[in-house]
């Protein structure tokens, strides 16, 4: 393991190499758009390699609370932190289905469906316009 660059400085070097110096020296259209994609993807993947550690441990915590649950997340387990996650967000949707949730926690639940929404749309699309009011 190499302490500089780190996996999601190289991996965005590599996006940028696509975007802004290989597409642009590409005539054919089609291939062009695949470089683009291509681009696209390193430049998630080296987001979620920043992020995603911290918006799953935001999101257990937001879950944990919902749900009145103790208990950390399995940090240094990738596979576990998702596996708990998943359970989580399983009860919370069975809870819902089943309007076992009083009407006072659907205002903390809308929040923290919003704040994963967000969270996820920083990782694919940085760009996303996330001022847009989707309630009103």
């Amino acid at each position: 393991m190499q302490d500089f660059p780190d996996k999601a400085t190289l991996l965005g070097a590599v996006a940028e190499f696509l975007e802004g110096t290989v597409r642009p020296s590409i005539q054919d259209q089609g291939l062009a758009f695949r470089v683009r994609v291509a681009a696209h993807i390193v430049a998630t993947v080296a987001r979620e390699v920043t992020l995603e550690s911290f918006h799953d441990i935001a999101e257990y915590g937001r879950l944990r609370a919902l749900l009145h649950r103790e208990g950390e997340p399995p940090a240094s387990d990738e596979i576990k932190r998702r596996a708990a996650i998943g359970a989580l967000n399983a009860e919370l949707a069975r809870a819902l289905r089943e309007d076992a949730i009083d009407d006072g926690e659907l205002a903390k639940i809308r929040h923290h469906v919003m704040k994963t929404l967000t969270e996820k749309l920083t990782v694919v699309q940085p760009r996303f316009d996330l001022k847009l009011d989707v309630e009103g």
